[in-house]
């Protein structure tokens, strides 16, 4: 991996110490588990990085109900915002570990960050760091996307009012929820670092379908034991049909999402629906050339 300097050495002067090829900082809060092992703060063995509205929160949330996953519940930002803080603030975001856990994070807004590529494969160079990505169909992202804006800004404008210029049939390409869905065109930058193989795609549409499909796969590539199973989930009738997991590991949990998500849908237009197909068309193909995957909807 050849990593160019950008003058952020400074980062870097901290005390490390290697455990196991597990990038950890000294840190004396140290905690004994039931298994008297000792609990730590360490950097993530793998990190969530994308994509925005396809389903990070939730698959954060169900990958979490494994007992060897440790999570960090609240989006980080550590290399896309906070990297002045240094290696000490952003482990110490993590929540206690044990060796034998895998510690994650997860901040969609990496994916589309060109400073997050350098920064996370300068931090992990010496660690075989695994990144999940997971995306859907760019237009039903866009159209998530959408809803969230306008209930933010409590605004009246329509979704096709956005997705083109004004008067006009003609795609408005600067509108960063139709450009996020170009995923090919930042998996390009991602894949200058790291291989495929420290890559995996989760398909987020079928996560809202069949969660334990996606969720086997992501065990896998974790190389965690199976335990989060299609027993462990259930459908909320009240959230769109949304999934939500029976944690049988933290029984005190609750199993669904939060309110904000699984907002409905508004319906948009055939017209709208062809000529977005049409632009992402080429974006998909490149996607499936580079990332070797094949979802159904691409």
């Amino acid at each position: 991996m050849c990593i160019p300097s950008y003058g952020e050495n400074y980062l870097f002067k901290k005390t490390l110490h290697y455990d196991n090829n597990n990038l950890t900082l000294n840190n004396n809060n140290n905690n004994n588990n039931n298994t008297g092992e000792i609990n730590q703060h360490h950097l993530p063995k793998a990190i969530i990085i994308g994509v925005k509205k396809c389903g990070t929160r939730a698959l954060l949330k169900f990958i979490s109900a494994h007992p060897d996953v440790a999570a960090s519940l609240n989006e980080v930002h550590f290399f896309d915002q906070n990297y002045h803080n240094g290696l000490d603030w952003y482990r110490n975001q993590m929540p206690l570990s044990s060796p034998h856990q895998i510690t994650m994070e997860k901040t969609p807004q990496y994916f589309i960050n060109n400073r997050s590529v350098y920064r996370i494969a300068k931090t992990f160079s010496n660690i075989d760091l695994k990144l999940i990505i997971i995306i859907r169909n760019p237009i039903i992202r866009a159209i998530s996307d959408y809803v969230q804006l306008t209930t933010k800004r409590k605004s009246n404008l329509t979704f096709e009012d956005y997705v083109f210029i004004k008067n006009s049939t003609i795609v408005n390409e600067q509108w960063t929820p139709l450009k996020i869905g170009c995923y090919s065109r930042y998996l390009i930058k991602w894949l200058k670092y790291f291989s495929l193989n420290q890559i995996h795609f989760v398909d987020g549409e079928n996560l809202i379908k069949r969660p334990w499909e996606e969720l086997l796969r992501v065990q896998q590539f974790l190389n965690l034991t199976i335990h989060i199973q299609r027993k462990h989930f259930y459908f909320n009738r009240y959230k769109r049909s949304f999934p939500c997991i029976k944690d049988h590991f933290h029984p005190t949990k609750n199993g669904c999402l939060g309110s904000s998500k699984g907002r409905k849908h508004p319906k948009i237009r055939d017209e709208t629906r062809i000529v977005l197909e049409n632009y992402y068309k080429t974006c998909n193909n490149r996607l499936k050339q580079i990332a070797k995957i094949n979802f159904p909807w691409l």
